[in-house]
């Protein structure tokens, strides 16, 4: 299992934010062994690319229907095999579309919590992006459309390779990734500088790949952002990489190497099922 005591600590901070009960971090390893055991058999073989992929989910289910906390909540992990998430995957980089007639989080809202709202948000304009041809959105800040935050399920990650640069947005609205986490340890140790900042939309232009990264994608290359006017016509597009990017597809290998137990786990972040 790959960084279950981190994911712990999400669901915990997250559960804070919306008053439901802490699940202690022992708990919560616990039960994702039992149920990796128990549905053994949906692991994807090893050389497959996929993975087995664990969604925990803590909902109240008390007798109580008005708004505040519950007084009985449940836990549960869901399990199921997956591999890439976005049609093409790491072989092809996809396209994205820049949202602007939607919010997917406000400011001082709950962006930041591993709250059901925040992919609620994105469904509308995600299944608008893809009937125009673009697989995946990206956000921008609610406030003033400025700024890069997130994309519909993952963080964005903008490599400048000529300045060896790692730059992700730094807001209050945007999900903490531990895959984003991952990666920008192995970033620093392959010399990059990782910069946790606001990110103007006129820097995507200064970018050579730009990266989607998630628990189930680990890395989703990007290969152009569009961005189009209340008329329709295409007022933008940044390009990046036509192909997998020579940084993209070192921060995957590395990574995927560690979970795939190829190389030496030397930031202890694999657990092994019991």
């Amino acid at each position: 299992m790959f960084r279950p005591d981190e994911n712990a600590k999400r669901i915990k901070a997250s559960a804070e934010r919306v008053m439901m009960p802490e699940i202690p971090v022992e708990t919560f390893i616990k039960a994702c062994n039992d149920v990796v055991k128990d549905n053994i058999a949906y692991v994807p073989p090893y050389g497959s690319g996929g993975a087995l992929y664990l969604r925990p989910l803590l909902f109240g289910s008390g007798p109580r229907i008005g708004l505040q906390p519950a007084d009985e909540y449940t836990f549960i992990i869901l399990v199921i095999p997956v591999g890439d998430n976005y049609k093409g995957g790491l072989a092809k980089p996809v396209n994205g579309l820049i949202v602007d007639e939607y919010d997917r989080a406000a400011p001082k809202g709950v962006g930041a919590a591993k709250v059901a709202g925040n992919y609620a948000a994105d469904m509308v304009p995600n299944m608008e992006a893809k009937k125009k041809g673009f697989p995946i959105c990206l956000y921008l800040d609610a406030a003033s459309h400025t700024l890069v935050e997130e994309f519909s399920t993952s963080n964005f990650i903008g490599i400048d390779n000529d300045n060896k640069k790692y730059v992700t947005p730094r807001s209050s609205s945007v999900l903490p990734s531990i895959t984003n986490k991952s990666l920008q340890t192995i970033a620093q140790d392959v010399g990059m500088t990782v910069e946790q900042r606001d990110v103007p939309i006129s820097e995507l232009a200064s970018f050579d790949e730009v990266i989607a990264c998630g628990t189930a994608v680990v890395v989703t290359p990007v290969g152009s952002l569009s961005r189009f006017g209340d008329n329709g016509e295409e007022t933008a597009k940044y390009e990046f990489t036509e192909d997998v990017g020579e940084t993209t597809r070192r921060l995957y290998d590395k990574v995927r190497s560690i979970q795939n137990g190829e190389v030496e786990d030397k930031y202890n972040w694999n657990i092994k099922v019991q």
